[in-house]
């Protein structure tokens, strides 16, 4: 997919904006990262000679990205790409053969520009991703819940499970819980939620904020946030709102 894709996009910017397009340097057949190492944390004991698995770790991994760019000795171009690469943190990264598909990638390495001493040429560098790829952010239409009650049905297409962000306005005063039915946790429970208060949960980061507060507030909620298992997920609202649902699939 990624040698395959005529151009790509980093940091919400696609790279034919700055006059780069993706190029195979490489003949014969493509190889390309599958899914990320592990690291396996085990346990011996004294009296056993096979280990405890303790925990699995998936590491980040390297993509090696080649691109041509257009006019490279046009110094200001130049300076653009670079600026365009030039960040401190992981960004979004996508390629044109599937957009839909998402990495989180920080170029490393130093980079080098090949040329043939007139226009031609061509950067190499190395991304480092998250061990996971990622689906476009989704966010439901707002929900009517203020009969009390209502069961919302949700997919998760992804091959991991993943936390549901939320977000909802009340209608009078009083609790909100949000339970997913089909995979039994402690449910998600607000108490004391003022009439029109609006809740943000953004479950990947833990933060939960009010409209009311205008910060983060947490002596209103257990935090025991939600999980989307593989497969459709029955989402149980109880309490009157209205109410959105946000969530991102996550890929081997």
């Amino acid at each position: 997919m990624i040698r395959e894709s005529q151009y790509f996009m980093f940091n919400n910017i696609p790279s034919y904006e700055l006059g780069a397009v993706n190029v195979n340097t490489e003949g014969g057949l493509l190889e390309e990262s599958f899914i990320a190492n592990r690291t396996v944390n085990e346990t011996y004991t004294r009296l056993s000679s096979e280990p405890y698995v303790d925990n699995v770790k998936l590491e980040p991994y390297e993509i090696p990205l080649n691109f041509y760019i257009e006019n490279h000795l046009d110094e200001k171009n130049v300076r653009r790409v670079a600026r365009w690469l030039n960040v401190d943190d992981y960004k979004p990264l996508s390629f044109s053969r599937n957009l839909d598909i998402i990495y989180f990638a920080l170029p490393i390495n130093a980079t080098g520009l090949i040329h043939n001493c007139s226009n031609d040429g061509y950067v190499k560098l190395t991304m480092k991703v998250f061990p996971y790829k990622y689906g476009q952010e989704t966010t439901t239409h707002w929900f009517d819940v203020t009969s009390g009650v209502k069961n919302i049905e949700i997919e998760n297409i992804g091959d991991i499970d993943i936390p549901l962000s939320l977000e909802f306005k009340k209608i009078g005063d009083g609790d909100i819980t949000v339970e997913n039915l089909t995979l039994y946790r402690t449910p998600l429970k607000f108490t004391g939620i003022k009439h029109h208060e609006v809740i943000n949960v953004d479950s990947n980061k833990k933060l939960i904020t009010s409209s009311i507060s205008g910060y983060e507030c947490y002596d209103q909620v257990n935090e025991e946030y939600v999980i989307l298992t593989r497969g459709k997920n029955r989402i149980k609202i109880n309490g009157e709102c209205y109410i959105r649902l946000k969530y991102r699939f996550k890929y081997l």
